[in-house]
């Protein structure tokens, strides 16, 4: 019995000496890193009589969107279209990885200057999503010749 005692007292010297008796309590450490939520952005007008689009043709050759609190800005250009000179670029206009945060939306001034455009502030956030995987904004037509 007493050989088995000591055996024992033995085995559990080892293991307070090698450390395993603590691994439970070795704190882990978490990654300070946090994750930056970036958004698929798509941008389209809203006319004048209240309707909205992404699609067809616009004299903006695109749009930017400048993040409210940093001032960076993003901007996208559109492709230009077969339709001629007086409406060469196609809707929609998309801004990839936009960081979350709130910027406003602005359409880039055309050539012809046949369209005054507004602005819009909106701040990105993941119920904004479509089911597609873009967030849609619509930046206002102000006025058309």
């Amino acid at each position: 019995m007493k050989k088995i005692i000591s055996i024992c007292l033995i085995l559990l010297s080892v293991v307070s000496l090698t450390g395993y008796a603590n691994i439970a309590e070795t704190p882990v450490k978490k990654s300070t890193k946090q994750r930056v939520n970036t958004y698929q952005v798509r941008i389209g007008f809203k006319h004048l009589d209240g309707s909205v689009s992404t699609t067809g043709y616009t004299d903006s050759p695109g749009f930017t969107a400048t993040n409210v609190n940093t001032n960076d800005e993003f901007d996208c250009r559109l492709n230009a279209s077969p339709a001629g000179i007086f409406l060469p670029y196609q809707l929609p206009g998309i801004i990839e990885d936009l960081p979350g945060g709130t910027y406003e939306f602005n359409a880039i001034e055309g050539q012809g200057n046949w369209t005054g455009y507004g602005n819009v502030i909106v701040t990105l956030s993941p119920e904004m999503v479509d089911a597609d995987g873009y967030v849609t904004v619509y930046v206002p037509i102000a006025w058309q010749e």
